[in-house]
């Protein structure tokens, strides 16, 4: 990993755990005193074993006290433990409560080009499994670093009191604990970013996978999909099991070495004894707490593969947190109103990581209520039109007004609200009908989607589903027909009262007798609206004002459908090819 990414990382933690300063300082403390009864065991035992093998003449009394000492302490981490549960419960929850606001809002704001180049498989992945994974980082601070350096802190103090010259023994296991992370850090990172980029790809695959299941049952190809998704499974369990068996290696091999360490340690420890140099309480206080500090040394090594992953998650979901691909809208002046007015003044685009411009030196001026269809072949353009209007994309060079308003200056979130798509495959979710048409905005009624559907044509048959407007039309609509999907999607953009409609291919994949009755739909959608349309049938066109031919980003020539079928153009051969 780079330096800067190590920075960012750090940077991100701290951004995380910013607002936890008190709670992180509150749990601590609980921690602290809740688990204090395994601290003070240690101690507590060799005081006693000592009362035992001493003279002292109170040493029943004194044995008693430690005894009710050690119960109370025992007995408080009970609701201790529970408060503490509740305040690190709170404090991991409201990380992943963060970060998934901010993913979702960020992927709001994120243009769309980001998202074409995006997999939403890779997205969902950020979303649900690396937020998990940060998720754990307060619990690790906790439980074992901040664990560990009590525990280091304790028996320090206990055996400096004691026998200060045992601390020496003790120092040794330090650098030996830092010599074997140092051997498997990079390792471990390396297996966990491998394994998590392979996961990431499955489950791009498999988002894939069931969006196809449709086409790949049409043409009988479920073998090939399952060899293909079966190729990504088996690398995540490679990766997987690499990232396991390294995991296993850097474990055992820590073990073996604190094991052997508190064996030599025991061993010293008696011989200490038999000599007379230490007591007995000694050699139990000195084995307790050496076990206990290599058990934390080795959870403390254990945490390397999980701070890596939490590492690589985080670094991850910051990859898209401070992507700088946004659509800028934040402090622009807002549309309180649309008129319709349209001007093209000189623009150009070129798509990123493209040679070739999209549009060139395109010009062109379309008045409130107006009618515009773009016709041209494939590449010359008109999507990217569309584009530019809906605002997805902005002019490289050159300039868009919307009612004389420049849009590089403009809140363009404020003016799609004036706007209404019907694009070639309309998009559902699994709901209501009515949640559908009303998408967006909960104060519609129901009387005021049933208007919309009548005007959309497309009443005669929600009225006759089971629950009328409250039918659930299943996940992508696939419970309504091609033309019965259009026709909802044409009532969604009514119910909205646009000022502006665009049309991208919406009769496209229709059969002549749901085409033309979408149509009929359409025509009473483009009504006093500015509309831009984009269709290969020419039947979409027939009724607009005025069509516009596109070739390599240029107009090449614009009219009337009527003056334009006097010509010999684009627009005339498709006609004439359309009545064959």
């Amino acid at each position: 990993m780079k330096t800067g990414s190590k920075r960012n990382i750090f940077q991100s933690y701290k951004v995380l755990l910013a607002n936890q300063g008190r709670k992180l300082s509150a749990i601590f403390i609980v921690h602290l005193i809740k688990a204090s009864p395994a601290w003070m065991l240690p101690i507590v035992t060799a005081m006693m074993i000592d009362l035992a093998a001493g003279d002292d003449p109170k040493k029943i009394r004194k044995l008693f006290y430690y005894l009710i000492f050690m119960v109370i302490l025992i007995a408080q981490n009970v609701p201790t433990h529970t408060i503490y549960a509740r305040m690190l419960s709170d404090v991991m929850r409201g990380i992943s409560l963060y970060l998934r606001k901010e993913l979702c809002r960020q992927l709001q704001r994120l243009s769309i080009l980001y998202h074409h180049k995006s997999n939403i498989g890779k997205l969902n992945s950020k979303i649900i499994r690396d937020i998990e994974i940060v998720e754990q980082t307060p619990r690790i601070l906790s439980e074992q670093i901040f664990n560990f350096l009590c525990q280091v802190t304790i028996a320090i103090t206990a055996i400096a009191i004691r026998k200060p010259t045992a601390l020496w023994f003790f120092l040794i296991t330090v650098p030996i604990a830092v010599v074997i992370r140092k051997i498997f850090t990079n390792r471990v990172k390396k297996s966990a970013k491998s394994y998590r980029y392979a996961m990431e790809t499955m489950s791009s695959s498999m988002n894939d996978m069931l969006n196809m299941i449709p086409i790949t049952r049409a043409h009988g190809l479920e073998e090939y999909e399952v060899k293909e998704i079966d190729a990504k499974i088996s690398t995540v369990f490679r990766r997987g099991k690499h990232f396991d068996t390294l995991t296993a290696i850097f474990g055992s091999s820590s073990w073996a070495s604190m094991s052997i360490l508190h064996i030599v340690f025991i061993a010293g420890s008696a011989y200490a004894a038999m000599k007379g140099h230490i007591s007995i309480g000694d050699v139990v206080l000195f084995n307790s707490m050496f076990l206990a500090l290599t058990g934390q040394m080795l959870m403390l090594i254990g945490t390397l593969p999980q701070l890596s992953q939490a590492g690589d998650s985080i670094e991850s979901i910051y990859e898209v947190l401070t992507s700088p691909d946004l659509e800028e809208n934040s402090g622009k002046k807002p549309f309180d109103k649309i008129e319709g007015r349209f001007e093209f003044v000189n623009v150009n685009y070129q798509y990123p990581e493209t040679t070739r411009h999209a549009l060139k030196d395109f010009s062109l001026i379309v008045e409130p209520g107006q009618s515009v269809a773009f016709v041209g072949p494939s590449g010359s353009g008109k999507s990217t039109i569309l584009s530019l209007v809906l605002g997805f994309i902005r002019p490289n060079s050159g300039k868009l007004l919307i009612d004389t308003k420049d849009i590089m200056a403009m809140d363009l979130r404020t003016y799609r609200k004036f706007v209404g798509v019907v694009t070639q495959e309309s998009i559902f979710f699994s709901g209501s009908l009515y949640e559908n048409v009303a998408y967006g905005d909960k104060s519609i009624s129901p009387e005021e989607v049933i208007e919309a559907l009548k005007a959309a044509d497309a009443w005669d048959f929600v009225e006759n589903l089971p629950d009328s407007i409250y039918s659930n039309i299943g996940a992508d609509g696939l419970k309504l027909s091609g033309g019965q999907m259009q026709r909802l999607a044409i009532a969604r953009a009514i119910i909205r009262d646009p000022k502006v409609i665009i049309l991208d291919e919406a009769t496209s994949s229709l059969d002549i007798e749901s085409e033309e009755r979408v149509r009929l739909a359409l025509d009473k959608l483009m009504k006093n609206r500015t509309t831009f349309v984009v269709a290969h049938r020419v039947s979409t066109t027939r009724n607009v004002d005025r069509i516009v031919i596109l070739q390599n980003g240029r107009i090449i020539e614009q009219a009337s459908p009527a003056e334009l079928l006097t010509k010999d153009n684009f627009y005339s051969k498709a006609v004439w090819q359309s009545k064959k």
